[in-house]
């Protein structure tokens, strides 16, 4: 992973750690629990994805700053968490920032293996969302993935505008920055406007 993807990295690990850290308090969970969501839910899509790619080592594991970052920022919002739950929607614009770095980054680490687009997509699809996944299931609720909310369907069609754009010889970061604010910004005009699949569809 090249410098400036790696610190793109860490700035998805953080935006992921402090919407996890404001849900988990919403939730009413002591300091410790939403540690532990703000953990699994910044390095779950990411642990999964080198599991099934037989990336080793895990890259949490191999580089301490993932942690680090995480323990911090859910700390820090936290002791903030007055402060910033005054911000509006700040909570999900937080998590389309996390989503749409992520995808791309999940992406880029298949490349690497040299795999199908559409197994790249999944890879960068399951980096972004798994994480969310396992944090849902744990608040015993449907994961957000699977009802409701235009989520995995943006990171699927950001995955697609990236080989797009890939096929059509755009400069490599030229094409990581569009594919994250693509996925960015579709995500923040769903929630502006209530969008769903189902809005999206005639099947009622």
């Amino acid at each position: 992973m090249t410098e400036s993807l790696f610190y793109l990295d860490i700035f998805g690990t953080v935006s992921f750690a402090v919407a996890a850290s404001l849900m988990a308090y919403k939730k009413n969970l002591d300091p410790f629990g939403i540690l532990v969501i703000s953990v699994i839910t910044s390095v779950g899509g990411g642990t999964l994805r080198d599991i099934l790619l037989r990336n080793y080592p895990i890259f949490w594991i191999d580089n301490i700053i993932y942690l680090v970052v995480i323990i911090i920022s859910s700390l820090l919002t936290q002791i903030f968490i007055k402060y910033i739950s005054r911000i509006s929607n700040i909570l999900l614009i937080f998590d389309a920032i996390g989503i749409g770095v992520f995808t791309v980054i999940g992406i880029k680490i298949s490349l690497n293996f040299d795999l199908h687009p559409l197994i790249s997509i999944t890879m960068g699809t399951m980096t972004a969302v798994f994480g969310g996944l396992i944090r849902d299931v744990l608040y015993n609720e449907i994961p957000v993935i699977l009802h409701k909310e235009l989520y995995a369907t943006l990171c699927i069609s950001g995955g697609v505008v990236f080989f797009i754009l890939k096929y059509m010889a755009i400069p490599v970061d030229i094409n990581y920055a569009v594919s994250m604010l693509f996925i960015i910004i579709t995500r923040i005009i769903a929630i502006k406007y209530n969008l769903s699949l189902k809005s999206l569809t005639l099947i009622k």
